[in-house]
């Protein structure tokens, strides 16, 4: 749902520019950054979201991977 609310993005990036795009998320205040860097390289992007915390459900920022 936060892809369809404009609160979510998937960057497709690969190697070293994804290595390279982890540091940006948070400086521009984005809160989960999600990293599917496994099988083919047409498949591998970030997953960037600005949600902010649930109490008691979620700690922001966050990072995890697919």
């Amino acid at each position: 749902m936060t892809h369809t609310t404009g609160q979510a993005v998937d960057v497709s990036v690969t190697g070293g520019r994804a290595y390279e795009l982890l540091g940006i998320p948070t400086e521009e205040g984005f809160t989960g950054i999600g990293v599917k860097q496994h099988g083919p390289h047409k498949g591998r992007f970030l997953h960037l979201d600005d949600l902010e915390p649930i109490p008691g459900k979620r700690t922001r920022p966050t990072v995890w991977s697919y």
